[in-house]
């Protein structure tokens, strides 16, 4: 007996839509350094190629006497511009004979992979702001107890929040982390061990280890200190490339963000710097 309905069911779409799942959820999890900046995605609107943030001066407060007139203060008003310029992108083909041969599925897998190194590709932009707009050095490594503290010190200096600071430390620098008894023994000033690369914690501080970290550096700084926004969020198409066979398939995957420093020469902080991050 014939079907009354003509046609077949297809399966791409549901497979397309888990494989877009799968690739959410691995760029989150690559993506270790999301959680400590500030996401300006809202602001990041179509038609615009950098966002910007007023920043005003303080009042300045005086004892005025009585009867005397009082003097008005004069508010300088500048901006942090958050260029979105990174269009970031990979693309890959799947032999049709290959997929075909292969014991993992292939498109789900290469999807998987596409999406860390886009979510390490995040991590690296933010680092490198971290490191050129870093509004003090405390010296060299190894990290020590007294250089997490001058680090520590210069966040309270410049009205941070320590509940929303970060110390980003490297593979190298994990070993030297270990020697001291403030991070090994959190119990000494408190703080629970959470997840996405935290190792523990120093001084109420979470402790993120990260290999996009060159050698011999470490950071810490304030959430609001570096900001983060996705003008075109992570997404991937595909379409056949028949040149590999009848079922091969060029996928791409591509995103368009910005990452900079806010509060730069804030504070006492040098020109294009925020005293809000510091390195080693």
């Amino acid at each position: 007996m014939a079907d009354l309905i003509t046609g077949n069911t297809q399966l791409s779409v549901t497979k397309a839509e888990i494989i877009s799942a799968v690739v959410q959820k691995e760029l989150a999890f690559a993506a270790k350094l999301m959680p400590y900046v500030t996401d300006v995605s809202q602001f990041a609107v179509k038609g615009a190629n950098n966002i910007s943030f007023p920043k005003l001066s303080s009042f300045t407060i005086t004892n005025r006497t009585s009867g005397a007139q009082g003097d008005s203060s004069v508010l300088t008003a500048t901006k942090d511009t958050i260029s979105l310029n990174f269009n970031a992108y990979c693309a890959w083909i799947v032999d049709s004979m290959d997929e075909v041969q292969t014991s993992i599925d292939a498109q789900m897998e290469f999807a998987r992979r596409a999406a860390a190194a886009h979510g390490r590709y995040v991590d690296t932009q933010i680092l490198a702001v971290a490191e050129a707009d870093a509004g003090l050095d405390v010296g060299v490594a190894p990290i020590t107890r007294d250089l997490i503290l001058d680090m520590r010190e210069q966040i309270l200096k410049s009205f941070g929040d320590l509940a929303q600071t970060v110390l980003v430390i490297g593979p190298d620098q994990e070993k030297e982390m270990l020697k001291i008894s403030e991070f090994t023994q959190a119990q000494i000033y408190g703080g629970a061990v959470i997840p996405n690369g935290v190792i523990g914690s120093v001084y109420g501080c979470p402790v993120v280890m990260h290999q996009g970290v060159a050698a011999g550096k470490a950071y810490m700084w304030e959430k609001s200190a570096i900001a983060l926004g996705f003008q075109k969020a992570p997404a991937m198409s595909s379409q056949g490339a028949n040149e590999f066979g009848t079922s091969a398939m060029r996928v791409a995957m591509d995103q368009l963000f910005g990452v900079d420093s806010l509060q730069q020469g804030m504070l006492g902080a040098a020109a294009g710097t925020s005293p809000l991050i510091t390195k080693i």
